[in-house]
């Protein structure tokens, strides 16, 4: 059996976080993934809107790439991801959202051990892998914590929102024995933390709900939100009105930022401080390597950067961190964006920042000279690496990416 591997948080969401954590999944048995929550369109959004729960459409693509190749898991992976096709209320909703909410909604008014045999009870034929246990990425289960508080890796990598679209078909490969840890019987775990979900449930349910999921899945890797409530991005933005291309205006919505004719200059959060994932804090500070990227800037990476906490956590931790660059700009957010540029930005919102290594394609690059000087101002060496899918899109290939990792964390 191979090593464990070292503790990785990757960051992001959507389908850039899709395809970090189908090649990390290759890499490392210890693997978090902390997701971006400030998705308003789509599934995830009416959901949002309609419940007040943290929109779960990135954080079902992230439970998604995390399945295993086995039949088990390409077939769970296949359901989460499948969106109803009607003329009623279903039209449009992925069935991993609503299993997601579900779950949230049993643990936030029952115990963890009658909500686990209501959805898990009649699993048989569960792999034994994901019998309960201690959760990757150095994060506690939402079990061990209630005591003491109480697919394919060939997505395009467009729109950070976990509603852009289903994900087709399964990236190979992937750790055996890797399930997340699931909560045990008792009450509902993280009971009585403070700042939990804005419908009412205590956070650690949100926590415990994912962790179940991840269960069923099978998944390679623990899926946890950045913050407990859901967040709205805000965007600055020259030109959102082609007729006064100077003027900066505010853009409010992740879906309004990602499709902004205008060019983003910097987003904030609102709420301004909202509460960080205390699991999500407490994988950073046990990471050894933290990922950021690649997928959509502004709506997807950054965003993690605004949440004060997490921010500090992220600055503060022992980590190493590695970025890994998008293989072009994105259509309505990073237009005309060189490699060079998204570091600049990402200085910009996180200026006491150190970043390690930093990953980019060798064919897209046009100005590596120019790349890294941008790399070294922010205190970290350039790697160019073959990372691209061989079709000419803008989407990396697992297999190749997970190389590029695993030659950086062996060095």
């Amino acid at each position: 059996m191979k090593p464990l591997g070292p503790k990785v948080v990757a960051l992001g969401g959507g389908h850039g976080l899709y395809a970090s954590l189908s090649a990390l999944r290759r890499v490392t048995d210890r693997l978090t993934a902390v997701v971006t929550v400030a998705d308003d369109g789509g599934s995830s959004g009416r959901l949002r809107r309609e419940l007040g729960v943290l929109p779960p459409g990135d954080l079902r693509m992230a439970l998604a790439a995390l399945c295993g190749d086995d039949e088990w898991g390409q077939t769970w992976r296949d359901v989460v991801q499948h969106r109803f096709r009607s003329e009623g209320d279903l039209q449009g909703h992925a069935v991993g959202n609503l299993l997601i909410v579900a779950l949230w909604e049993l643990l936030g008014g029952a115990s963890t051990g009658a909500a686990a045999d209501l959805l898990l009870g009649g699993a048989a034929g569960a792999p034994s892998g994901t019998a309960p246990q201690d959760a990757p990425g150095g994060a506690p289960t939402s079990a061990s914590t209630s005591a003491s508080t109480s697919a394919h890796g060939g997505l395009a990598e467009g729109p950070s929102s976990g509603e852009a679209g289903d994900s087709p078909g399964g990236s190979p490969g992937g750790v055996p024995g890797a399930a997340a840890g699931g909560p045990r019987g008792g009450e509902p775990a993280g009971a009585g933390v403070p700042g939990g979900p804005a419908w009412g449930a205590p956070s650690g349910s949100t926590v415990a709900g994912l962790d179940w999921v991840g269960r069923l899945l099978g998944a390679h890797g623990r899926v946890l939100p950045m913050a407990a409530v859901p967040m709205d991005i805000v965007a600055e933005v020259r030109g959102a009105d082609p007729s006064r291309p100077d003027e900066v205006t505010r853009v409010k919505g992740q879906v309004a930022c990602a499709k902004t004719p205008g060019s983003v200059l910097g987003v904030s959060l609102v709420p301004a401080d909202p509460p960080a994932c205390p699991e999500a804090l407490a994988a950073v500070e046990d990471a050894d390597w933290i990922v950021f990227g690649p997928g959509s800037w502004f709506t997807s990476v950054l965003p993690h950067l605004k949440v004060p906490a997490l921010a500090r956590a992220l600055t503060s931790s022992r980590a190493r961190r590695v970025v890994a660059l998008n293989l072009a700009p994105q259509p309505g957010e990073t237009d005309d964006f060189s490699p060079q540029a998204h570091l600049e930005v990402l200085q910009a919102h996180a200026p006491d920042l150190s970043v390690d290594v930093v990953i980019a394609d060798e064919g897209v690059v046009e100005d590596p000279g120019a790349l890294e000087k941008a790399v070294r101002r922010l205190g970290g060496r350039l790697v160019l690496a073959g990372v691209a899918a061989d079709d000419g899109s803008p989407r990396h290939d697992p297999a190749r990416l997970a190389q590029a990792f695993v030659q950086i964390f062996s060095e």
